[in-house]
């Protein structure tokens, strides 16, 4: 009789788990690189109208001041978009911007640019400035309603405190891997607003305030570090 062969199982059990690691690394850099061409095109479109786009111009327009108010949530942009699921801590932002649009369009898109400082209050107290680009579907359906998508760059003063987290166990489970964040990240805001009744300069708005490292781009290794917070304003021309 020939000689058992002992540690199959284990072997072939370790070749699977490799292959299911290697197919998520993979699934992370296609959606990342599939984030980064569509973005990508949005901006280059923007910069660059085509006309079989049916690019607009537009007039100038005046100035926008924006002011708003957010808490800070533990859960992650996509729950809190798709699921109005949040985790509130007690610490909490002030956000004093400007913005404005571009002198055209595409097609239902409105493309603007916006610049705001942000000082955060309670279990965080630093300051944070946010410069990024707009994608705007402005007036949808011919309703007081518009729904914006930004995209950009965050600096803070230091370090967010609420973006690092150490490993151990926590009440929300296993923190296999510490967070370590970065001053400076990736910044995105998903934004649903209205205009006033009463007259067509002013609007209201929630808007959530992500700053993000972009799966391990900004902040190696992965989990991903950032920030969310569930924010309320207004936006004005002036």
């Amino acid at each position: 009789m020939g000689k058992k062969k002992y540690g199959l199982v284990p072997t072939v059990t370790k070749v699977i788990f490799h292959l299911i690691q290697i197919q998520k690394i993979k699934f992370n850099r296609m959606f990342f690189n599939k984030l980064v061409i569509f973005l990508s095109c949005i901006f280059l479109t923007a910069l660059f109208p085509l006309r079989d786009l049916h690019s607009v111009s537009l007039p100038k327009e005046n100035w926008n001041l924006v002011l708003y108010g957010g808490i800070f949530t533990t859960t992650d942009l996509i729950p809190i978009v798709f699921r109005q699921k949040t985790d509130y801590k007690e610490s909490y932002i002030g956000s004093l911007g400007i913005s404005r649009p571009f002198d055209y369009r595409i097609r239902w898109f409105d493309f603007l640019w916006e610049g705001n400082v942000t000082k955060h209050f309670g279990e965080m107290n630093h300051w944070e400035v946010n410069g990024f680009y707009i994608v705007k579907i402005d007036r949808m359906y011919s309703s007081p309603f518009s729904l914006s998508l930004g995209e950009g760059l965050s600096l803070a003063s230091e370090n967010p405190k609420l973006e690092n987290k150490a490993k151990g166990y926590y009440l929300d489970g296993l923190q296999k891997d510490a967070i370590e964040s970065r001053a400076l990240l990736n910044y995105m805001m998903v934004e649903f607003s209205s205009y006033l009744p009463f007259e067509r300069k002013t609007e209201v708005f929630i808007r959530v305030h992500h700053r993000s490292g972009i799966f391990g781009l900004y902040c190696p290794p992965d989990p991903n570090c950032g920030s969310n917070f569930v924010s309320y304003g207004f936006r004005t021309t002036f």
